[in-house]
């Protein structure tokens, strides 16, 4: 037996009868903290090992077993009380009874990795932030991930470093996790409003710039309600041949970035027009109310090239493209000793949602992920969940139902043209595939240098079988 296979059945066992485990990182305790004796300057530092292994068996697909073994390092601290950091970097080995394809470093690949041999591959990931605050505004610069909206599963304007099991993307030669994106931006704090600001350079092609803005002014009302308004600008340099793209608007060479989006308060909208209404602008809003104690009601919308609001329900034209999640969650459920919480959630993204007539430069995609929800466009989730909480464990059940449309404008680099169809339908029944999910998830963490978690996950409808998945974790 391989020396891989070996470290996956001890896990197994230690774990208990191969379940499945969810893929949050484990908190971990701070055990080596270097500090002046005024605590005016800090260093925290946490190294953590895990191992993990996955079990799939799913219809017309053969049973396959990954094993990672991940180091991971964690840097965090400050210089002063207005000059604050954190840096983390994982290093990944990987085995899988599967053939692994070579990968050329292109973003278009995915995040990249090196192809050891038909059954490994080692990658490695990083993120680092600071913040300096200056009032009354904060300075933000890292290579990190954004998160925008009060979504709890699926965000639709930018989902950050969430990150989700979808069978459909299941691939020896695709690293599941999200994708940082270096970027600076700034944020102002006056009274009940806040206002942030990014600028991020984007990946889809080796050597051309891509690139996306966003900014976001949210507002604390009365009875714990807040609201955003945010918008994001998304434009690059064209990577497809020149010519084979039939828009008459398709081909505009080299972008480099555009200064102007970076001055605050300006809408892109109008900003885009004076540079020649040539970059893909959204706008969208998130809602999240309070008001009842323990109890949020919550919601994403994203609008993306609509014509008017009311076209939301047009589907006469493609380009009324839009996105939504709304959610209810109930929170600190006491039962007994137990905590106890509950989540419904909804999800429905439009067909051609995250793409662009003018090719990849300008999709809502970087490292070939989408920078939205992982669903894609033409696609919808209902999601459901409860979880509990006693001493060092906590459980959850959930259950949840997916649509993802595979026709053409369900993938989020397919390009619409002047021959396409000029109506869009939802979930079409002939080329949609449905499935149901049922499980749960386990995490135990009885002491602070020790973590599992872990779960089982089964599949019914265009998608049947089940998935296990355990990871155990050393940490200090």
């Amino acid at each position: 037996m391989q020396s891989w296979q070996k470290s996956t059945l001890a896990l197994s066992l230690l774990i208990g009868s191969a379940l499945t485990c969810s893929a949050h990182t484990v908190e971990k305790p701070r055990h080596i903290t270097f500090a002046d004796s005024a605590h005016k300057k800090e260093l925290n530092i946490n190294v953590q090992l895990l191992d993990s292994v996955a079990v799939t068996n799913l219809s017309n697909a053969k049973t396959h077993y990954d094993n990672a073994i991940s180091i991971r390092l964690s840097l965090d601290g400050k210089l002063t009380d207005a000059f604050q950091f954190s840096s983390r970097v994982k290093v990944n080995t990987d085995y899988t009874n599967r053939k692994i394809n070579f990968n050329y470093y292109n973003p278009d690949e995915g995040i990249p990795y090196n192809k050891q041999s038909e059954k490994k591959r080692t990658w490695d990931l990083f993120a680092a932030n600071l913040s300096y605050k200056l009032k009354p505004m904060t300075l933000l610069a890292g290579f990190d991930f954004i998160e925008w909206g009060p979504a709890r599963r699926n965000h639709v304007i930018l989902r950050g470093e969430s990150n989700f099991y979808r069978p459909w993307q299941d691939s020896s030669s695709r690293i599941p996790d999200a994708a940082p994106t270096p970027y600076f931006g700034y944020q102002f704090v006056l009274g009940p409003l806040e206002y942030t600001q990014y600028a991020a350079k984007i990946y889809e092609k080796k050597g051309f710039g891509k690139y996306i803005h966003a900014h976001r002014l949210s507002m604390s009302l009365p009875k714990e309600v807040t609201l955003g308004l945010s918008e994001t600008s998304l434009y690059g340099t064209t990577t497809e041949k020149a010519g084979s793209n039939p828009n008459p608007d398709s081909d505009s060479t080299g972008r480099d970035f555009e200064w102007a989006y970076t001055i605050p308060f300006i809408p892109y909208v109008f900003q885009e027009h004076l540079q020649g209404d040539q970059d893909n602008i959204s706008l969208a809003f998130d809602l999240s109310v309070k008001t009842f104690p323990n109890w949020e009601f919550y919601a994403e919308l994203l609008w993306d090239d609509m014509k008017s609001p009311t076209s939301m329900f047009d589907d006469s034209w493609w380009g009324n493209k839009w996105a939504t999640t709304l959610g209810l969650a109930r929170d600190n459920i006491l039962i007994g000793p137990a905590n106890l919480g509950w989540m419904f959630e909804y999800t429905r993204i439009e067909p051609w949602v995250y793409t662009h007539h003018k090719g990849t430069g300008y999709t809502y995609a970087s490292y070939a992920q989408s920078l939205g929800s992982d669903l894609g466009p033409n696609s919808q989730e209902l999601h459901t969940e409860i979880n509990a909480a006693y001493k060092f464990l906590k459980a959850t059940v959930f259950f949840g139902a997916v649509a993802k449309d595979t026709a053409f404008g369900g993938h989020i680099n397919d390009l619409h043209t002047p021959e396409s169809a000029m109506d869009k339908k939802f979930l079409n029944e002939k080329t949609t595939i449905r499935y149901k999910e049922l499980g749960f998830n386990l995490a135990a963490t009885p002491w602070d240098w020790l973590s599992f978690r872990c779960s089982y996950t089964r599949f019914f409808g265009d998608y049947k079988g089940y998935r296990t998945y355990a990871v155990g974790s050393l940490q200090w």
